[in-house]
């Protein structure tokens, strides 16, 4: 029997939240009419929408990992964004945490809507009886101290990414770089982790330019750089994944997919279909999987008092937040099979697969 529960979308009693859940959703564990069931261990996920493929990846892997729990785990999953757009999504978040608290979870993993108005969760995490353990995930809440932070080192990423470019054309060459739009701090920490490696190479020439976060602003940004500078760019490095695919699209429509390299951050599975088609040179890869596996197990380690395993320690406020950075990798055409388990329909009708 399935055993997870995703709260209903309205705020309930504990009795109207049992009953709800037997209706709408069969497979819930909590049977009707009986008391909840105090052997289990109860972990809330608060996320933004848990249908985003980031999360949908990182939800599966929870699972998996839940089912071979040897203790008695049961995840509460809350998408507060899964009900479309019209509701109040900050006073929403806030409801169906504190239904998370009267189900008498254990532990919370929380990204919040807004990282400064989380604080009140985190008060009242720290005040039920016993205190529920938080550990924030990918956006830090600011100004209050949680048992841990996960997160992706954006910069490390830039990083990588511009190591892996300079490595292909040894360190010389014309770089076109796809920031994507002004305005979002991800994105633009992954840029910084970018030029942090390409402006030490004197014979580097970059060439930026911001775009909407869409593959036909990509496409027709990286359209008009070709003809402005007569083709002669040796790379494109693309902040996102989906710039990536737009500047594929000028680059093969100018025909030269075989002379300028092309490297994107967040392997989506439209990217990472190029890559395995050879139309594509790399991605980095945020791996969320395993993302999902650290949450896992910093809720568990939470629940039975052991200390957060961290990385580093970051300023937030006043206070030093402990942060663990999860794990990222470049994927390429030679190893394009790391990506099977998160994108299983780009290998389905694929033979002699490596």
């Amino acid at each position: 029997m399935e055993s997870n529960i995703i709260l209903p979308p309205k705020t309930m009693d504990i009795t109207r939240v049992v009953s709800a859940l037997f209706l709408i959703l069969p497979i819930a564990i909590l049977p009707l009419g009986c008391r909840q069931d105090e052997s289990k261990i109860r972990i809330g996920v608060s996320i933004p929408r848990t249908t985003a493929p980031t999360y949908t990846l990182m939800r599966e892997k929870m699972i998996e990992l839940e089912k071979k729990e040897k203790h008695n785990v049961e995840i509460i999953w809350n998408g507060v964004k899964d009900q479309g757009s019209k509701k109040n999504h900050i006073a929403l978040e806030k409801r169906r945490i504190e239904e998370m608290f009267n189900l008498d979870i254990k532990a919370l993993v929380l990204k919040p809507l807004d990282p400064k108005l989380a604080y009140a969760i985190v008060h009242e995490a720290k005040n039920r009886n016993p205190p529920v353990p938080v550990i924030s995930l990918d956006q830090m809440i600011t100004g209050v101290s949680t048992y841990g932070h996960i997160a992706i080192n954006e910069i490390s990423l830039g990083e990588q990414a511009a190591q892996y470019l300079i490595n292909q054309i040894s360190g010389k060459g014309k770089v076109l770089v796809l920031e994507g739009p002004i305005g979002i701090p991800s994105l633009r920490n992954i840029s910084i982790g970018v030029y942090n490696v390409l402006n030490t190479y004197k014979q580097i020439h970059i060439h930026n330019r911001a775009s909407p976060l869409n593959e036909q602003s990509a496409s027709s940004t990286t359209d008009q750089v070709l003809r402005d500078y007569a083709k002669n760019i040796q790379a494109i490095l693309a902040v996102d994944s989906c710039l990536a695919v737009g500047a594929i699209q000028a680059v093969q429509l100018h025909g030269m997919t075989d002379l300028i390299l092309t490297i994107g951050v967040g392997a989506s599975q439209a990217a990472c279909q190029l890559v395995i088609e050879g139309q594509h040179d790399a991605e980095v890869d945020l791996q969320p999987a395993e993302r999902g596996e650290e949450a896992f197990k910093a809720a568990m380690n939470a629940i039975e008092q052991k200390p957060f395993d961290f990385d580093q320690q970051l300023q937030n406020g006043g206070i030093m937040t402990k942060v663990k950075f999860a794990s990222s990798r470049i994927i390429t055409k030679s190893n394009y099979t790391l990506v099977k388990e998160m994108w299983p329909d780009l290998f389905k009708n694929r033979n002699g697969v490596r």
